[in-house]
């Protein structure tokens, strides 16, 4: 590659106050909606292409600022030089220093770097906003303290040619494409690296061709003879009129072009006639045919390398779940730099951990964290949560629970007790897979600072795994100390067992006997199921003593838990349950308790 965008400080720009950010060759955006990633990216295609469409707009403005002229927006980058395997390097190589030259490379022990700094400022001469350069000498990671020229300084065209920005956003389509002119599709079809003999073969047997058409077909004949007689209007009789089904110059060809596609047997269709999703998509890859073609152009007539940045929205927008998995292959097989939003759990699924940055908005303002490795061990996060519960990166709070049960039954309490779903306010229940599992998703969410909590079972060693975990992530013992975080179940129970005990026993055999369409069917389960053994070396079944009935309940529960738990809990639902009392202890971001209390989230300090 050359060169690399590695890292950028933007202050003051639309959502983002202060940001600093490392990047590397992939970089995949995660987050909330209106979280900053668009405005991240904006930030990024307006340093490096020299757009000068900046309004007033861009300036971060705090709740209830009016904005000062005298305010401005800054994004700093810097770019350092890179090998074939884009590992940094001490200095540019011969190409990058004639590209860049003095003006912009600055030397220091740690490697040669160029540093960019754009101002976004209101001209009062012009009475609108602009925006000017300035060469950084000295690089500081929160950016106010970099050390920069005072001159305003302007891109070379070298610059201009060899270091390129293409950003696609959420509403590409290649219908527009093929009617726009300036266009990724327009420029690469109007391109043509041939020869002026074989330009003229060419479009000669488009003329004949067209020659043909027209004389061919009696209606357009007739209408090319009508209308040539503009010429007696116009006072030029001589004048010659053509009727072109067909463009005649190859530099006219691609205004008439379309994309058909066939898929198998079935008849062919203009791109026109196909979903959203196909249309965006083949977008992407005439954007990505063009940097081709610009890559071998210029290589092949100058020896230079290229440099791009793709910056896109959405590249899973309007496509199905397969196909959102495939296209990641086709995004980082990009030639160049790829820095890529997405909202898909199946895009995020194929993405190295190192790729992923993960955006949140608090207060109107944005902040952006990259993952980092730690001590625990990558292959387990990704397996267990990144290939199967990628969603929870996109949730405003997590709610970890042990088993599938609570997954499936928990947002009944929620939309019971707050009036509303939990999808609606951000908030995903997720279950870990095992009391085992706890660290792995705590060090997710502490890794992003996504607000979490614990509904956990109160049995022995579930009690012991969540303490374990809790204590390792963040440091807290709860066995002494009590946190909202966490809530856990009386002392052993199980979710099931809890209600058991709660008293809705018979509500629950209620349900189950409504499932099996059976009024016999819990008790003929005791009947047939008495005295057989459990597994796990437990004691032979036991249902003739006082609490036999509640313990035959519980085994039947344990072995069917995800048959039965939706409808029993939809029972329960109806009525004022203790479930309530452990629930009330849960609270979502920013959303208050019974008492109007509101309880502050812990977050990573």
């Amino acid at each position: 590659m050359g060169i690399l965008l590695t890292k950028v400080n933007i202050q003051n720009f639309r959502s983002i106050e202060s940001l600093s950010l490392d990047l590397g060759v992939s970089n995949l955006l995660i987050g909330q909606n209106n979280s900053g990633k668009t405005n991240f990216l904006r930030a990024i295609n307006i340093a490096l292409s020299g757009s000068a469409d900046v309004s007033g707009d861009d300036i971060y403005i705090a709740q209830g600022e009016n904005l000062d002229k005298n305010k401005t927006a800054i994004i700093d980058i810097m770019l350092q030089p890179v090998d074939e395997d884009n590992q940094i390097e001490d200095s540019f190589n011969e190409f990058w220093t004639s590209v860049f030259t003095t003006d912009w490379i600055n030397t220091r022990s740690e490697g040669d770097f160029v540093g960019i700094r754009t101002i976004i400022e209101y001209d009062e001469v012009r009475d609108t906003y602009s925006i000017k350069r300035q060469r950084i000498l000295q690089w500081a990671e929160n950016g106010i303290a970099a050390t920069v020229e005072n001159r305003r300084v302007a891109f070379n065209e070298d610059m201009r040619i060899y270091m390129q920005t293409h950003y696609l956003d959420a509403n590409r389509d290649i219908v527009e494409d093929l009617r726009n002119r300036r266009s990724y599709f327009a420029r690469v079809t109007s391109s043509y690296d041939i020869s002026d003999d074989t330009r003229r073969e060419i479009e000669q047997q488009l003329s004949a061709v067209n020659n043909t058409i027209v004389n061919s077909i009696p209606t357009l004949r007739q209408t090319k003879e009508r209308i040539s007689a503009i010429g007696e209007i116009i006072g030029e009789p001589s004048s010659n009129v053509e009727i072109e089904p067909l463009a005649r110059k190859l530099s006219d060809l691609n205004r008439g072009m379309d994309i058909i596609i066939q898929s198998g047997s079935a008849a062919s269709f203009p791109i026109s006639q196909h979903g959203s999703g196909t249309r965006s998509w083949i977008s992407f890859l005439t954007l990505a045919a063009f940097v081709e073609n610009q890559k071998e152009t210029l290589i092949k007539s100058e020896n230079a390398e290229l440099f791009f940045v793709l910056s896109m929205e959405e590249p899973e927008a309007h496509l199905h779940p397969q196909a959102q998995r495939q296209l990641f292959e086709q995004i980082y097989s990009f030639s160049g730099q790829k820095i890529v939003s997405t909202h898909s759990p199946y895009v995020v699924a194929q993405s190295d951990l190192r790729n992923i940055v993960y955006f949140s908005m608090r207060n109107g303002i944005t902040s952006a964290i990259r993952y980092e490795n730690n001590s625990l061990d990558e292959q387990k996060i990704y397996r267990d949560i990144i290939s199967a519960r990628a969603e929870l990166l996109f949730a405003s709070a997590i709610i970890f629970c042990e088993g599938i049960t609570e997954e499936l039954v928990l947002p009944i309490y929620f939309r019971e007790y707050f009036g509303c779903s939990s999808s609606s306010l951000g908030v995903s229940f997720i279950s870990v897979g095992g009391k085992d599992n706890y660290k792995s998703f705590l060090s997710i969410a502490k890794q992003f600072d996504i607000p979490w909590f614990i509904f956990g079972d109160g049995e022995i060693e579930a009690k012991r795994a969540v303490g374990a975990a809790v204590w390792e992530i963040h440091g807290i013992d709860i066995r002494n100390t009590q946190i909202p975080e966490v809530v856990i179940l009386d002392d052993g129970d199980n979710y099931e067992s809890y209600l058991i005990h709660a008293g809705y026993s018979e509500l629950i055999i209620q349900a189950i006997c409504e499932i099996e369409n059976d009024n016999e069917f819990f008790d003929n389960y005791v009947t047939t199921r008495h005295g057989l053994p459990r597994k796990r070396n437990r004691p032979n079944r036991n249902y003739i003593h006082e609490n036999g009935k509640l313990e035959a309940l519980i085994d039947l529960l344990s072995e069917s838990k995800t048959k039965y738990c939706e409808r029993y809990n939809k029972v329960i639902q109806k009525w004022q349950s203790r479930v309530y009392q452990k629930w009330k202890q849960i609270e979502p971001p920013s959303m208050k308790n019974d008492k109007g209390c509101i309880i502050v989230n812990r977050r990573t300090q």
